[in-house]
């Protein structure tokens, strides 16, 4: 009787034996024992994210930059050996300083971002190099305990035991610990998988930042170039007389051309909604500033701030503190934000039954045509000084009438 009993206990053991071995063999990964892997996205992830997405968007808006001062460095190409191209030549380097400073601000906010990349990726193989270390001691602390007992027999230890269940107990038991020690050894694959990429992205980091900080160095010297010519021509415009009075003629003309384009916008508006009162009408004297600042020069005629020629200063200009924010005075629509020849970057706004203001010699401009614009919204900012001016059907009227004392 015992002697069957043996032998149905070894049978019973050889079974469970394939089965164990045959399904772990098999096995799907078991789900993590520790926290969900599968919850939502921590912190340190979205802040990558929004990382990527910051220097995708820096990365298409310095193209842009980057192209424009292409075009604008063959016009100044053209420009050089041409006698009368005195304004057109100094409105090309302004624009060409103004574009470099803001092709610089990019580049080093772009380098901020791959700075903080950086330090972000560095935390990041600092944690899953920690987990790599903690999961590779788990197997080694496994593999040494297969290495102290792996030579008992099993099958003395199984045909010890009083019972057929306590048989199946045990077996369950060994096939838990082979799949534990099968999801050790993936998760331990996996980290060092990541480990690769993160180091990859952190080596990829540091060489675009190295890259951002010699180009920064490349468009601070066409910077200095460029400001060195401006001056160049400046002090000839305002020490030969023959330059000047030319100049002061292409400013006469470009007021000229301001004039038909704000003509211009006038008919096509009049032909698509008629005309009706504002309240820009009733604000006459309660204006806001479009910022604060001494008044350099007043309406009238007056020598120009900058080119220092007589000229009819068709508005006012207001000294501006270093990248000063200049604010829409009234409520309206942005009808032009460009360049223009004699005023730089020039934004107009459209309020309604006739009236216009202009905002003039902007180092940037921060609103579009077509948008519209409240009390105080931003439209652009300005280094040195800000031309200011309101028109009436066309007519240029003296902006201190209509500002707050």
């Amino acid at each position: 009787m015992v002697k069957g009993e043996r032998r149905i206990r070894i049978s019973l053991f050889s079974l469970l034996c394939s089965l164990f071995l045959t399904s772990a063999l098999q096995a799907q990964p078991l789900p993590p024992l520790g926290p969900d892997t599968t919850a939502p996205a921590t912190p340190e992830t979205l802040s990558a994210q929004q990382l990527d997405q910051q220097i995708q968007q820096n990365g298409v808006q310095l193209e842009q930059t980057k192209q424009r001062l292409a075009e604008v460095e063959n016009q100044l190409a053209d420009l050089t050996g041409k006698e009368q191209a005195g304004l057109a030549r100094l409105a090309s380097l302004d624009e060409q300083i103004s574009l470099t400073r803001n092709y610089l601000a990019r580049l080093r906010n772009q380098a901020a971002v791959r700075t903080s990349e950086m330090a972000q990726v560095a935390r990041q193989i600092e944690q899953t190099s920690a987990e790599a270390a903690s999961r590779k001691e788990a197997l080694s602390r496994r593999l040494i305990a297969i290495y102290k007992y792996g030579q008992l027999n099993p099958l003395t230890a199984l045909l010890s035991t009083r019972s057929v269940p306590e048989v199946y107990r045990k077996m369950l038991y060994l096939r838990w610990v082979v799949r534990a020690d099968q999801r050790l050894a993936a998760e331990l694959s996996q980290l060092n998988l990541d480990l690769a990429a993160q180091r990859a992205r952190l080596i990829a980091a540091r060489t675009e930042l190295e890259r951002l900080q010699r180009e920064q160095l490349d468009q601070q010297a066409k910077l200095n170039m460029a400001i060195a010519a401006e001056s160049a021509l400046l002090k000839k415009v305002r020490n030969e007389k023959e330059t000047g009075q030319a100049l002061q003629q292409q400013l006469t003309e470009s007021t000229g051309r301001l004039q038909n384009l704000l003509a211009d916008l006038q008919r096509r508006k009049e032909n698509t909604q008629p005309q009706s009162a504002t309240e820009f009408e009733t604000a006459k004297g309660s204006l806001p500033w479009p910022l604060r600042g001494k008044v350099i020069a007043t309406f009238g005629s007056k020598v120009h701030p900058r080119y220092k020629t007589k000229t009819s200063n068709l508005g006012i200009d207001i000294k501006a503190e270093p990248s000063a924010d200049v604010r829409a005075v009234a409520p309206g629509r942005v009808a032009y934000a460009d360049q223009f020849m004699g005023y730089g970057n020039l934004v107009i706004v459209d309020h309604g039954g006739g009236f216009y203001t202009l905002y003039a010699n902007l180092t940037e401009m921060t609103t579009q045509v077509g948008t519209e614009v409240t009390t105080g919204t931003k439209v652009g900012v300005v280094a040195d000084y800000l031309h200011f001016e309101i028109r009436k059907d066309g007519k240029s009227v003296d902006p201190t009438d209509w500002l707050k004392p």
